[in-house]
């Protein structure tokens, strides 16, 4: 998938969150990285939930919401 903001390509990925401690991280084949630790965005996710694209490039996450 091609950026819509800088049109590198982008990556697979999911958000997930491993515990109300750990707050949400972005995971894909290579690393993690930390997105926040605010507790009520770490409710919405349970383990490895929402899949998605991020760009390196310009730190932009998107998702698809269905």
């Amino acid at each position: 998938m091609k950026c819509p903001y800088c049109e590198n390509e982008m990556i697979s990925g999911k958000i997930c969150s491993l515990g109300k401690n750990a707050g949400l991280t972005w995971k894909d084949s290579e690393k993690q990285i930390r997105l926040n630790d605010e507790p009520k965005f770490v409710a919405l996710v349970n383990g490895d939930r929402i899949s998605g694209h991020i760009c390196k490039n310009c730190n932009k996450i998107i998702v698809d919401y269905k």
